[in-house]
Formats: structure tokens, C-alpha cells, sequence
């Protein structure tokens, strides 16, 4: 097989390749091109998706018109000069092929003027310049993508729907704007503007203006500065949760990465106060030398690695558990406020009483009133002593059920069909709940609370569009709302079973569209959410009847067996599992 060199054009285009995977990695090259070119002012709008146009302005220092066909070719930068550059890279770009790339791919006007110096126009298809031109403009930059992979179609089959990609685009321009509080940042697609950040270098003041006050309101600012270590930024109180680490921004001297090490001590450092698959907002900044961090891992840059992982393992888990320790917030203990029951159903509940049977234990029936309705709700006695009534749950059975106890305030323990059943109060709960909902809404007996004093919401742009998309499956769902400002709304009346929760709820299903896009409808979504947050999470101390009330309506359904999610709710060790487990067979 003969070797030979292969030509320009199709070198640019496999290095495209590696840096221009769809629309939002121009706009993170165009960006960082503007932010190293010391702007404080950057201004992106896109159109289909980024697909049909994206540009990108900026009031930095511009290009010079005899140096604008260098900024064109492969490996030509002005960020490093020599090897030991690399060791301490201070730009967010330095490797010299971010415009050649995007030029191969798409048509590309280039507008830039440097102080001092004259304005030039450059114009490009498929990496080729056709034109170039003294063109008077504004101090800065202005570049204008348009058509991309109009030459490269099998590429455009690989990219998603135009919602899709602007959506890529939307969550990478958040978080550019919060590495950079000290730089105004705008974002509008299809000629809505989504944000515009003060640029006044306040994190608080950037998260709100992309996020909304309700948002920042459930923050905590941390602060710690050492010998190694400079970290800043805002964790969110265990309340406020995520069913994914999309609100986990992390940047390494102001560069947005992604780091196992950091999310792993983010993990930890939360770790007793929030479910195995919920997590936190943090949006930590940490700076550090630059010579202890390696940028030159992959072309897209938003890998790092640490010469000390270790080290900074450690200064975050320690920076993070200690501002969580010294909050006022918590884990709530006491699930169930007074002495009212769980909401396990969304029709009127029927009051449960049990009566003594010393032959069998106890057997719910119907009454007005239950007895246990006096007890002390701050008891420390778990564990029902031997002359405990025990709530028989299955009758038709002809064998009792028994409540044994609870184990570490999160497992139910009984005895069922000559086995040990073990039940985790948080899925179950949840099932049955899901369950109840789910029933509810194909009977159409979805049941309003109305609210006295409606509660208004303050939205991110990205949240109200969403919510728009889906405003009548919310007012099917028992959602009263009602669009009072862009980004504002007030909420009338919501589903019962939203009652007391209601805006972690519809933050929740907001979060659960945004995270699953493209879903159909937001039932599943809104299932998912309303059923987990109000259902008892682990480590709340339940009263026997209560486990008994959990553990009747998990069994009377045929879908037992899993939570919403998939996770178990029970699990069973027979008595010949024991008897082997301990060597008695």
C-alpha cells in the first residue's frame, strides 16, 4: 500500500472532526476565543439550533488585519509561544485549531477590529478564504457560522433536533457565565433573549439572572482560601436536590471541567443527608497553581488532571462538609407533622382502628377514630414490646402479617408466609403513592388544593419555556397556574398530593423535563417527582401503625415489588434461608 500525504483540506477536516462535535462546540470555542481576548462583553445568538447560524461578539481586543489569514490556519496562536507554556496555561484556548476547524465545516464572516488599527472582513466556505476587505467595525470581534457541515452531510445526520442542540448550547452559555461573573455574557436563540448577566463579578448576582430568585434563595455561599487553595461558590441546602449532576458546575481557574475527583468528594461530602441518587447544586470555583493542573488531556479541554488528586479530594470534601455542618439545615427527622398519617391516598382516607385478638395479634377495621392518635409522637420505643398489638394486613391469607420493627430508621421489618420480608419505607411509600396518582389521573379524579395565598415563582427562561410547552398536562395534572410576568408565575391550586411541597415539586418536574428532553408528556416526569418528594424518606422514626399502614397499601398492589425508579421496595429471606444462613440444615 503506498504511502503518501494527505491534502490540507482533508487534514482540516479530520481535525474538525475532533474539535467540532455539533453546534455547541463552536459556540465553546468562539466563546473562549472572546473571553482570552480580554472582552467583558460577549453576545451569542444562534438560529436552528445552531445549525443554520450562530454568532458570536465580543468587545475584546481584536485582530489585526494583516494577522487575520494566520488566525485561519492550523496551529497558529497568539496564547503560547514555547514548550514550557504548557506547563502553565493561563488561556482557555492555546492548541491553534479552533477556527480552522469550524471554517472547514460551514461559511464563516469574520468582522474584528483592533485598537489603533483598521477594520477587516474576512469571508470563508469550507476553509477557503473568498474574500478579505477593509471593513470599518465596531472594537472587537464579530464571527458569523452559517451552514454547518454544509460540506460534510453524513455529519449532520449525527446531530439532534434544533430544540435539542439549542439546548446543548443554552447549558454550556450557563456555564461560561458563571465561570465569569466579571464578564456580561447574553444569550438569545431564534430571537428570544434567555439571559443577560450583569457582568459586576457577583456569582449571586449571575446565578440569579440565569436561574431566578427562588433558586438562589436555597443556596449557601462558601468561602475558603489556604496556602494551595482558593475556593468559592454555593451549595445547595440538602432540601434542594437534583436526579442528576447537571447543576454540578465545577471550574478549575475559571475553566468549566468535569473531574470524578471533585464530584466524588461532592458525593461524600452529602453523603447521610441525601438519597443514593439525588444530588446537590454546587457550583464551586477552585483555584489553584496552574502548574499543579494539566488542561492538555483531550481537544475539547474540559478534562483536567490533578498532580495532587488527593489533595484537592481532600481540601473539598473538607470545605463542603464543614459549611453543610455549620448550616441550619438538615434531614428532617420527623416526617409526618403532629399526628396525621401520610397522604397514601388521594381519596378521603378511611380512618383505621385495630383491636386486640390475643390469638392472632390485630386486624384493622373500620372506625372513626384511631387510638394510637393520643400516643406521644417523640417516643423513643421502636421496637413493640411483646404485649404490643401487632396489625394483622392480610386477612384473606389466613396467616398474619407482623410489623417486627424498624432497623435504622429506614427499614420495616416483618413476618410474612414463614419468611423475613424487609421493606425500604422510602420505595414503598413511593410505589404506593406513584401508584395512587397514576390511578387518579386515568379515573380523572385528580383533586385540587386550592391555595389561600398564591405562591409566585420566579423561572429561568429555559424553565418558562418548558413550562409553556406543557402548560395544559400541567392544569390536567391539578397545576392552577397562571403567567404573570416573563419569567413569573403564580400558583392557585395544586394537586393534593403536592400540598405542602409545592414549589420542590414543580422545580422537580421542570428539572425532570429539562433533564429527559423530547419526553411526550410530563405524566411520567410529574409521577416520578410528586411521589418521591412526599413519600418518607429514610431515617424518619415511624410508629408501628404507620409501618403497618405503608406496608398494607404496598401489598394490596400487583406491582409491588419496585419503586417508580426500579429500585426494590421489599425483599424476602425465607425460614429455610435462615435455617442455612445460621447452619441449622
Amino acid at each position: 500500500m503506498t504511502i503518501k500525504l494527505l491534502e490540507d483540506d482533508l487534514i482540516n477536516k479530520i481535525a474538525a472532526g475532533e474539535v467540532v462535535e455539533r453546534p455547541a462546540s463552536i459556540v465553546k470555542e468562539l466563546v473562549e476565543n472572546s473571553i482570552d481576548a480580554k472582552a467583558n462583553d460577549i453576545r451569542v445568538k444562534i438560529s436552528g439550533g445552531g445549525r443554520e447560524r450562530i454568532e458570536v461578539e465580543d468587545n475584546g481586543q481584536g485582530i489585526k488585519y494583516e494577522e487575520v489569514n494566520l488566525a485561519f490556519l492550523r496551529h497558529a496562536t497568539s496564547k503560547i509561544r514555547q514548550e514550557a507554556d504548557l506547563q502553565r496555561i493561563l488561556s482557555l484556548g492555546f492548541r491553534g485549531e479552533a477556527l480552522p476547524s469550524i471554517a472547514s465545516v460551514s461559511r464563516v464572516d469574520l468582522y474584528s477590529q483592533s485598537a489603533g488599527e483598521k477594520g477587516v472582513h474576512v469571508s470563508l466556505e469550507g476553509g477557503q478564504v473568498l474574500q478579505q476587505e477593509i471593513y470599518p467595525s465596531a472594537p472587537g470581534t464579530r464571527i458569523v457560522v452559517k451552514d454547518l457541515f454544509f460540506n460534510t452531510p453524513a455529519r449532520q445526520k449525527f446531530l439532534k433536533s434544533p430544540v435539542t442542540e439549542s439546548n446543548y448550547i443554552y447549558e454550556l452559555m450557563c456555564k461560561y457565565a458563571l465561570s465569569r461573573p466579571d464578564i456580561s455574557f447574553s444569550y438569545s436563540s431564534e430571537r428570544k433573549n434567555y439571559f443577560k448577566t450583569p457582568g459586576q463579578d457577583s456569582l449571586l448576582d449571575t446565578i440569579m439572572s440565569i436561574y431566578g430568585k427562588d433558586f438562589t434563595d436555597q443556596l449557601m455561599e462558601v468561602y475558603y482560601k489556604g496556602q494551595d487553595y482558593l475556593i468559592k461558590g454555593f451549595i445547595s441546602q440538602p432540601e434542594m436536590k437534583r436526579s442528576n449532576r447537571k447543576n454540578q458546575l465545577i471550574f478549575i481557574n475559571r475553566r468549566p471541567i468535569s473531574s470524578p475527583v471533585i464530584y466524588r468528594a461532592i458525593d461524600q461530602a452529602y453523603q447521610g443527608r441525601l438519597l443514593s441518587r439525588e444530588h446537590p447544586v454546587v457550583i464551586l470555583s477552585i483555584d489553584l497553581d496552574p502548574a499543579q493542573v494539566d488542561v492538555n488531556v483531550h481537544p475539547q479541554k474540559s478534562q483536567v488532571r490533578f498532580q495532587d488528586e488527593q489533595g484537592v479530594f481532600r481540601v473539598v470534601l473538607d470545605v463542603l462538609r464543614s459549611r453543610l455542618e455549620n448550616s441550619h439545615w438538615g434531614v428532617k427527622l420527623n416526617y409526618f407533622q403532629g399526628d396525621k398519617l401520610p397522604p397514601l391516598s388521594i381519596q378521603e382516607n378511611k380512618i383505621l382502628e385495630y383491636e386486640k385478638r390475643p390469638e392472632q395479634g390485630a386486624i384493622f377495621k373500620q372506625y372513626e377514630k384511631p387510638p394510637w392518635a393520643e400516643q406521644d409522637r417523640e417516643s423513643k420505643d421502636l421496637l413493640p414490646s411483646p404485649d404490643t398489638i401487632i396489625p394483622e394486613l392480610e386477612e384473606e391469607s389466613g396467616e398474619d402479617t407482623k410489623i417486627i420493627g424498624q432497623a435504622f430508621d429506614s427499614y420495616i421489618l416483618l413476618q410474612k408466609d414463614n419468611s423475613l420480608w424487609i421493606a425500604d419505607q422510602h420505595a414503598a411509600h413511593e410505589r404506593v403513592i406513584y401508584n395512587q396518582l397514576r390511578d387518579s389521573i386515568k379515573d380523572q379524579r385528580a383533586q385540587v388544593q386550592d391555595l389561600i395565598i398564591p405562591i409566585t415563582l420566579e423561572l429561568s427562561s429555559k424553565e418558562m419555556d418548558i413550562l409553556q410547552q406543557y402548560l395544559e398536562s400541567f392544569q390536567s395534572l391539578g397545576f392552577e397556574l397562571q403567567v404573570i410576568g416573563p419569567n413569573s408565575i403564580a400558583l392557585r391550586g395544586v394537586p393534593q398530593e403536592a400540598w405542602g411541597r409545592e414549589k420542590e415539586i414543580l422545580y422537580g418536574i421542570l428539572d425532570e423535563l429539562l433533564t429527559n428532553k423530547g419526553v411526550p408528556d410530563l405524566y411520567g416526569p410529574a409521577l416520578n417527582v410528586i411521589s418521591c418528594k412526599q413519600a418518607v424518606k429514610a431515617g424518619t422514626r415511624l410508629s408501628t401503625p404507620e409501618m403497618a399502614k405503608i406496608i398494607s397499601s404496598l401489598l394490596a398492589l400487583d406491582d409491588y415489588g419496585h419503586c417508580p425508579h426500579g429500585r426494590p421496595t421489599i425483599i424476602r429471606l425465607s425460614y429455610e434461608d435462615l435455617e442455612r444462613m445460621f447452619k441449622r440444615r
